[in-house]
């Protein structure tokens, strides 16, 4: 290639890179609820149902705004009229209900509640003859009924990174030294077409002494079949975290002989250590008074070198009470200064993430400092317990600390291993059932909180978790439909939505702590309530106070994007630099 030639080829790049930086760009916007005023950007596969004008009710001024209001088959988007103060962006699928009222002969109000705390009402005028019934439409679009007609299905958008490719789990476990020769682990097929246990992965990691028809009886003595399973293996002393559900040990103490051989086998796997420990994430009264039902926690007589924990960590319904409670406070357009933190107090949520972190600690504290292995479990498996061993897998190891490692954590520990999002978020239904729960969001949260201890060793910031919890309900993105990964693989999500982690890597900076420094080892946090806070930016994102007093995102974001813009300038000064030389040269 002639110097010329190099020469239009490294501006080609730059203006390549520049044509990047605009699709970064338009898609932000197309990404974040705070868009620019009166600005609609279309989705790939969106579609305008309904347009009409209307008024937005708002607590903060104390008055109507004029406005437009577009109903798409994805969102709620009201554009206020010139010189108004702010719009309005709703994914349809974060409604979690729709009220409408007459106001007067004329109009009605429509109140309409999210998932996410948000709460806004429109006055909707009967006399305008091009005025659609509006809650009709988005009692329609907001609740299909059917998981498979959400958005995610209809979005278009093409990403150059798949993310569904993100966790490998040869790879994975090859990483920490599971699969490795020699190893006191193996890989089993036993779950193939997920025909033992389906709301386990089809390839799982057990000891290697340990044979399928041994695993696949011990299956019949865990509830729901979610026998001890490997999470994540110590790489230098050898001490394992495994999961699991309770056992059927029930007011008979019943006992399986090839359960207790399987923990056995497990405690066996690391040279460090005599003892294994059981934690059980639930209170000592919950897991006992589940023998009544033929569950319960197992025999310490009947498992050899064991030590029992019990965790104080509540169940789905007591953190949804808590959760609604927090609502109650946080979105009262009214706040009473002198008793917001004894209001707070009451609510019992900061309690409930202490005690979820302070059982993370623990099963940190045993594999790290004891060189002991750890079984987690709680009642079927897939709420508690996927909080405690991914919070402790965070805190032991620091690939689980960086963006790409993070997403890994949630594909595995979430995804994999059978964690119920649509049972807990209720995607596209009307009715928020009983078993509704923010378990996720928690565990989110609870990051969060690690994170104020630790600035500088996580490679992503926090707002790449309120950015996961506002799609956790969005339903752009396939990644968290469905409750595990055969009724994924049932319903091809894989290859009929997106991953969220496509728009996230493609956008990877916007995510990235400028402060990061790697550290290498476990991290042990003192975990009380003088150091627990509310998480302000996703519980309070939609305060109608609260949500206009934090810029610091959008100046963190300017200096991101003026870095990137200078960097730009400089590689391509430096490709202009080079090619000048060579032109020297040839001359």
């Amino acid at each position: 290639m002639s110097a010329a030639d190099e020469l239009e080829q490294g501006q080609y790049e730059a203006n390549k890179e520049a044509d990047r930086s605009d699709q970064l760009e338009q898609d932000r916007a197309q990404q974040t609820s705070q868009q620019t005023h009166g600005t609609f950007h279309h989705l790939p596969g969106e579609e305008i149902k309904l347009q009409q004008e209307v008024e937005c009710v708002d607590p903060c001024f104390d008055g109507h705004i004029r406005g437009q209001l577009k109903l798409s088959n994805y969102r709620v988007f009201f554009s206020a009229a010139e010189g108004e103060p702010h719009d309005i962006d709703i994914p349809i699928h974060s409604i979690y209900k729709v009220e409408k009222k007459s106001q007067a002969e004329n109009s009605y109000r429509i109140t309409i509640q999210c998932k996410q705390f948000l709460s806004v009402q429109f006055t909707v005028n009967r006399q305008e003859k091009k005025n659609k019934d509006l809650h009709q439409m988005l009692v329609k679009l907001a609740f299909p009924g059917d998981e498979g007609r959400v958005f995610a299905f209809e979005y278009r958008k093409k990403f150059k990174d798949n993310g569904w490719e993100i966790y490998d789990f040869e790879k994975e476990y090859t990483r920490m030294g599971a699969l490795k020769e020699n190893s006191k682990w193996r890989h089993s097929t036993i779950n193939k077409d997920f025909s033992l246990i389906d709301s386990y992965p089809e390839d799982l990691v057990v000891p290697a002494a340990i044979s399928d028809d041994i695993i696949r009886k011990s299956s019949s003595f865990r509830s729901m079949g979610r026998i001890p399973v490997l999470s994540w293996l110590h790489r230098s002393n050898e001490a394992s975290l495994t999961r699991c559900s309770q056992p059927y040990v029930g007011l008979s103490k019943k006992r399986c002989e090839e359960d207790e051989a399987l923990i056995a086998e497990i405690r066996k796997a690391t040279t460090k250590s005599t003892h294994i420990y059981i934690c059980d994430c639930r209170p000592y009264k919950n897991a006992q008074a589940n023998k009544a039902n033929g569950k319960g926690f197992e025999l310490g007589e009947c498992y050899e070198n064991i030590e029992f924990s019990f965790g104080k960590i509540e169940n789905i319904h007591e953190v949804r009470s808590c959760n609604n409670r927090l609502r109650e406070l946080v979105t009262s357009p009214t706040i009473e200064e002198s008793k917001w933190l004894s209001n707070l107090e009451a609510t019992k949520w900061l309690h409930h993430l202490q005690f979820i972190l302070q059982e993370a600690v623990k099963v940190a504290n045993i594999i790290e400092n004891k060189k002991s292995s750890v079984v987690v479990h709680c009642s079927d498996g897939w709420d508690r317990t996927s909080q405690v061993t991914s919070l402790a897998m965070l805190l032991l190891d620091p690939y689980y600390r960086t963006l790409q490692g993070f997403e890994v954590l949630i594909e595995k520990e979430w995804l994999s291993f059978g964690y119920q999002f649509q049972t807990r978020t209720c995607h596209g239904t009307q009715e928020i059932t009983k078993d509704y729960s923010p378990i996720f969001v928690q565990f989110l949260d609870c990051v969060w909180q690690i994170m104020q201890h630790y600035p500088y060793i996580f490679q992503f910031n926090k707002y790449l978790l309120t950015f996961i919890a506002q799609h956790l309900y969005s339903c752009l993105y396939g990644t968290f439909l469905h409750d595990s990964e055969k009724q994924r693989a049932e319903h091809e999500v894989r290859t009929k939505t997106q991953s969220l982690w496509s728009f996230v890597n493609m956008s990877s900076t916007e995510f990235l702590n400028p402060l990061y420094k790697e550290e290498d080892g476990c991290v042990l946090p003192m975990i009380n309530m003088r150091t627990i806070r509310l998480w302000r930016e996703n519980w309070m994102a939609y305060h109608p106070f609260y949500r206009f007093q934090d810029p610091l995102f959008d100046r963190i974001m300017e200096l991101v994007h003026l870095r990137e813009k200078v960097q730009a300038n400089c590689d391509e000064q430096r490709t202009r630099n080079q090619s000048t030389v060579k032109i020297a040269v040839v001359s």
